[in-house]
């Protein structure tokens, strides 16, 4: 039970940044208790829409995934205890939470992540509708919006410009990481874990991955600090689209999409990099990438419900077949050809794909299957560890007009772009696995 004196309390809503360091939500929350004296209290929700629905046919969230985020809280929870704080889990919807826990406390205000989707707009309204106020804190981004002003009046726009506006106009440069602050004691979590969190953490953690995909800050920085150390930033460029290989790329879609490693913290180190090693145009490439992801993140917010629409935003259709046999061979990785099915095979087994992959199966999908590419997208939410909600899928990306893959690709599926045979990269998923 919670204390009378305990009953005032500021809520850090968790949504998708499981980490305390150069976290703004929690600094807000954190910030928000001690003018308010109340105690700050850290509530993450299993919810509904990720953890039990399903989008045609498809469970939004698979046992790879369910996993990784099992442990990223699990750690984040190590965390905060040990700053003196803790975590509070729950399976259910935020709104119907926090109503019961104002029958018994006075929840003064709840703080979360600024929204990239109208589902947590719309849980965010619900919240507010309860009378509680309902902070959202941009906590993701490399940027704060009022420095990229102009950019942000330009979506939709592409990409190039998106970049170009920001690098020669704004010359903006992401802010200084802020460190973790001390929560101070909160209560204890007047409920069971619930029993999601136990299966998700039951599921074993496969052994063909690359690198070890465990979930939370520490792992993630661990990752992050040993790939810097290896010197491969500096052949980034050159390595990026690889389809495989430990250190050809940073390995870090999944924890970024978690949140358990800031994206203003890996820009930072990347400079701090080039002061020690050089700068060149790997060092830089990286960095391009993080502006795509920021770039995505904007675009879905501008764009809204029309992201997740067939035609998206540009109103472009494509044709489709309603062929389910035809969706579920590419799901199994049965298409006939080994470019495509090989990475799929180990999506299914991992939960892990390239970037250069995903883009390979998503334009198979698309022209060579002629399905729908949501879903493809609805396949990737339910294996893909590292998935983000920013966008449908950066694979999937006929909302915004990025459909530059195009059938070259397939013209010999039996090797990859580079001309080596695919069972020198991929022995293991062409020869061994058949999914059934």
């Amino acid at each position: 039970m919670i204390s009378p004196s305990e009953s005032n309390l500021v809520l850090w809503l968790v949504r998708d940044t499981c980490r305390i360091a150069d976290n703004p939500a929690f600094d807000r929350a954190v910030g928000e208790a001690k003018r308010k004296r109340a105690s700050v209290v850290a509530l993450a929700c299993l919810e509904p829409r990720r953890w039990q629905q399903a989008q045609f046919g498809l469970a939004r969230s698979g046992p790879e995934w369910r996993r990784f985020r099992a442990e990223s809280l699990m750690a984040l929870r190590a965390s905060l205890e040990a700053a003196g704080g803790g975590l509070w889990l729950v399976a259910g919807n935020p709104a119907e939470t926090i109503a019961r826990l104002l029958e018994t406390v006075n929840v003064v205000s709840v703080v979360t992540d600024l929204p990239l989707a109208p589902e947590e707009e719309g849980e965010n309204a619900d919240i507010q509708a309860l009378g509680v106020q309902t902070l959202a804190v941009p906590t993701d981004e490399l940027f704060d919006a009022a420095q990229i002003i102009t950019a942000l009046d330009q979506l939709p726009s592409s990409f190039t410009k998106f970049r170009k506006t920001i690098e020669d106009k704004h010359r903006a440069e992401p802010l200084l990481p802020i460190g973790a602050p001390m929560p101070g004691a909160s209560p204890k979590q007047p409920w069971p874990d619930p029993k999601e969190l136990a299966d998700a953490l039951a599921h074993p953690m496969g052994n063909r991955t690359e690198v070890e995909a465990r979930g939370g800050e520490a792992a993630a920085k661990r990752l992050w600090q040993d790939y810097l150390e290896s010197g491969a930033l500096s052949s980034y460029k050159k390595t990026r689209n690889a389809f495989s290989g430990r250190t050809h790329s940073s390995h870090l879609s999944a924890w970024l999409a978690h949140g358990c490693i800031s994206v203003r913290e890996v820009w930072h180190d990347i400079l701090v990099y080039e002061q020690s090693r050089g700068a060149n145009e790997s060092t830089y490439w990286l960095r391009f990438e993080l502006l795509w992801r920021e770039f995505f993140r904007w675009y879905a917010r501008k764009s809204g419900a029309s992201l997740f629409k067939r035609e998206g935003p540009s109103r472009r259709v494509l044709e489709v077949t309603d062929d389910r046999e035809r969706f579920d061979r590419w799901c199994q990785g049965h298409t006939g050809a080994d470019i495509v099915d090989a990475p799929m095979r180990e999506l299914h087994f991992t939960g892990w794909m390239s970037n250069r992959a995903r883009q390979l199966v998503a334009s198979h999908l698309i022209y060579e299957s002629k399905l729908d590419w949501r879903l493809g997208a609805a396949w990737f939410e339910h294996r893909l560890v590292g998935y983000e909600r920013r966008s449908p899928e950066r694979g999937f990306s006929p909302a915004i007009g990025r459909l530059s893959w195009r059938s070259r690709f397939f013209s010999k599926p039996e090797k990859p772009a580079n001309g080596r045979q695919l069972d020198r990269i991929w022995p293991f998923f062409i020869k061994n696995c058949v999914i059934q």
